[in-house]
Formats: structure tokens, C-alpha cells, sequence
């Protein structure tokens, strides 16, 4: 749908660009790659009435929207309302490091988060695109700021990158136009690249499978299979679609352990994690583990 093209964010100040791909951190991987023929979903590895543990994430988390792992393992989240980065250790829940974008800190509404290589990328519910580079403990960092033109057509809430076409992936909360599907949007990180088609996924479909036609996106993650996972606060439901959109896979989620799933991430382990801005209870990490790894905590 979309090409983002422009200059690369290493040093860069604080300025309006486009964001260009970055070949250190981006391998030349075919664009098609299917998903893997397989008769079991990503999600059937799961089960959802156990969890590995939960954490309630400090007041300073409240707001938290998003979740995204480094390269090397690292999980990061943000704040809805803030330019501002927190690493959470991904085995104990612990907040430990903070950084934000900008001297003055710049606000916003920020729904999703993803890392490509040493790249960070925030996106805000109107399609500003920011992207910037991890800074220390209490560090203000340079940034790229970027408008995806998606303002009038897509309310933003969810950010993933697809490495198998080096794309990022934006799930619309609402998107105008659409009151048959729910959409993601795939923005190619690639220099003159050709338009990549939107993940379209039919509410018919989700009813099929359970998931009431209100389904509305709040995060969004690629799954090790090629699948993606969107999630929704509204519904607390989870589905798992193949690169053409397609209902592969739905669960719902505990309402009771999850009051508002903002944000979801997938560790290098398979570990799946969600995070749940406060909603009458506290802000809190949830990690779930596949079937073999379960080490079973049933509330």
C-alpha cells in the first residue's frame, strides 16, 4: 500500500523524514515467503486458561501500549501518551531501564512498537511514524518523524515488523471505508519498492470462528511461523491469520486476567506476551508458554 523511503536514523536530529531500509540490519529475504504448511496454528501450541506468570508493572506503566523484542532478546514497551521507551526484564516482569525521544518529550498517542536491527520505530494512532535508535538509562534520543498518510482511513493501534517482506505491519483500530473487514497495513521498508497489499481479514470469518464482527485490532505480532497474531482489547480476543488474511486460529482471553490487552510480543523461546493497560485493576505483563513448556500457574 505504502513505500517509505528516505534517510536512515543513526545520528540523526530531531526532524520530519522518510525512513529508509537499512541493509546491517535487514537481510535480503524473498518478499513471498509462505507460511509453513502446517495442520497446527501458532495459537494451538497455547493454552490459555494457564499462564507461565504475571507481573503488575509499575503506575509509571499505566498507559502501557505496546510491547517489542531486540534482536538479542530484549523486551521493550512504551507509554500511550508519552515519547518514552521502558526495557522490562522478559523473565522476571522488572522495569529497568527508561530513554525518550527528544529533549522536550514529545507527546502523543502511541499504540505500537517494534525493533528492526538497531533500528526503534514508534507509530502513533494518526500514522506518525518515529524512529530512532536505543538510548542509555535516562537518555533523551534523536529521532526521524514520519507521516504514513494514513490519518483519514486508519486509526492506529498496533506495530509489528514482517522480515519476510521487510515490511512493517500497522493494525487500524477502525479503518474508514472497511466495515467488512478488520485491516492491517503493510509498509514496505524497501527503497522503490512495490506496493504490498493490506492484510483484509473478514468479520464473517471471525464469527465462524467465535469472535463477535466488533473485533477491533489493538496490537499486532508475527509469529515464528509467517502467521500474525492480532489482538483485541474490545472483544478480549485473540485470532492468528496466514499472509493473505485468512482465520487460521481464535481464542479468547480471560477477561478477569486481562481488563484492557494492549500489547503482544513473541520471545525467542516462544514465550507469548501481553500487556494490559489499567482498567480497574493494575497494569500488567502476562507470559504464556507452549504446551511443552507450560510450567502451569492456573489463576
Amino acid at each position: 500500500m505504502i513505500s517509505v523511503l528516505g534517510v536512515a536514523c543513526s545520528n540523526a536530529p530531531e526532524t520530519d523524514g522518510h525512513i529508509v531500509p537499512d541493509a546491517r540490519s535487514v537481510p535480503e529475504i524473498p518478499s513471498e515467503r509462505p507460511v509453513r504448511d502446517s495442520s497446527v496454528s501458532f495459537l494451538d501450541r497455547y493454552d490459555f486458561d494457564q499462564r507461565l506468570w504475571y507481573r503488575d508493572l509499575p503506575g509509571r506503566l499505566d498507559e502501557v501500549s505496546g510491547l517489542g523484542f531486540s534482536p538479542d532478546g530484549r523486551l521493550f514497551a512504551h507509554d500511550d501518551e508519552l515519547g518514552r521507551v521502558h526495557e522490562i526484564d522478559p523473565h522476571t516482569g522488572e522495569v529497568e531501564k527508561r530513554f525518550d525521544l527528544g529533549e522536550e518529550l514529545v507527546r502523543g498517542d502511541f499504540e505500537g512498537i517494534t525493533i528492526v536491527g538497531h533500528r526503534f520505530f514508534l507509530i502513533t494512532s494518526v500514522g506518525e511514524l518515529y524512529e530512532f535508535r536505543e538510548g542509555q538509562d535516562r537518555e533523551d534520543v534523536a529521532f526521524i518523524r514520519t507521516d504514513l498518510g494514513l490519518q483519514d482511513r486508519c486509526e492506529v493501534e498496533g506495530l509489528d515488523y514482517d522480515s519476510g517482506r521487510d515490511a512493517l505491519l500497522v493494525a487500524c483500530k477502525t479503518s474508514r471505508g472497511e466495515d467488512d473487514h478488520a485491516v492491517v497495513h503493510r509498509i514496505s521498508l524497501r527503497v522503490e519498492a512495490a506496493s504490498l497489499p493490506d492484510l483484509r481479514i473478514l468479520r464473517s470469518d471471525l464469527e465462524t470462528l467465535g469472535v463477535d464482527a466488533s473485533f477491533a485490532p489493538s496490537g499486532v505480532a508475527v509469529t515464528p511461523m509467517g502467521t500474525v497474531l492480532v489482538i483485541s482489547a474490545r472483544n478480549d480476543a485473540l485470532v492468528e491469520v496466514d499472509h493473505a488474511g485468512r482465520v487460521v486460529a481464535a481464542v479468547g482471553l480471560p477477561s478477569g486476567r486481562h481488563p484492557q490487552p494492549e500489547g503482544i510480543a513473541i520471545g525467542g523461546d516462544g514465550t507469548l506476551y501481553i500487556a494490559d493497560e489499567k482498567n480497574g485493576k493494575e497494569p500488567r505483563l502476562t507470559a504464556y508458554g507452549a504446551r511443552s513448556d507450560r510450567s502451569g500457574e492456573a489463576s
